[in-house]
């Protein structure tokens, strides 16, 4: 007949263990599950918080650059628009045409640079017309230009509004991580801080006494 094992002995609970028994919101198991879950939930949100701000940052940043330049390009282009289509006498001496000529060789470069730092077709394509007009002072290819011109620069501008609406997406996502933590917190971590806190002050008059 084997000998009967002695009754284990009960492990001391801890302090923390025993502050929670006072937890009386939900059960402690399926509070620190429902925390859990909002605090997985909420660093997923705030990854892609981060992600959706980083690229609306740089999309704006971007927009905003070639924007400008583009806006420069448009000046300059009707700078010399008006230089190679006027008939004032003026801008028919040498030193006016030298000038038109040098305005139109560094905008034509500066657009060929600009042409090759884009990714959209369409827009090499509006580039290419404007240096077509850059080559011609016929009515016709100087309009088609403009209008080119003037649709680069919309385009520029929809990008802007487009970094615009990710911003605002961004505040959302904010605001479903702030209403995550708040939840996790107001559920499980503040009410057991509490009771602990207050377990361990009653626990510290107790020895005084």
């Amino acid at each position: 007949m084997s000998t009967p094992l002695p009754p284990r002995p009960s492990m001391p609970r801890s302090s923390f263990a025993i502050a929670m028994k006072d937890y009386t919101l939900i059960r402690p198991g399926v509070a620190v599950t429902i925390s859990a879950a909002t605090l997985v939930a909420a660093l997923i949100i705030g990854v892609l918080l981060i992600n959706s701000l980083a690229h609306a940052s740089a999309t704006v940043n971007r927009g905003a650059r070639t924007s400008e330049t583009l806006h420069r390009y448009s000046a300059r282009y009707e700078v010399w628009r008006g230089m190679a289509t006027s008939t004032d006498p003026a801008y028919q001496q040498a030193d006016a045409v030298a000038a038109r000529d040098s305005l139109r060789s560094t905008l034509q470069s500066e657009l060929s640079r600009f042409g090759a730092t884009l990714d959209s077709p369409q827009e090499k394509d509006l580039v290419q017309q404007v240096l077509e007009g850059l080559a011609s002072t016929d009515a016709q290819t100087t309009n088609k230009a403009r209008q080119s011109m003037i649709v680069l620069l919309a385009r520029q501008d929809n990008a802007l509004f487009d970094a615009a609406e990710l911003s605002q997406r961004g505040v959302l996502l904010a605001a479903v991580l702030l209403a995550l933590t708040i939840l996790a917190a107001g559920m499980l971590i503040i009410p057991m801080a509490w009771l602990y806190v207050r377990y361990k002050r009653g626990a510290a008059i107790e020895v005084k006494v």
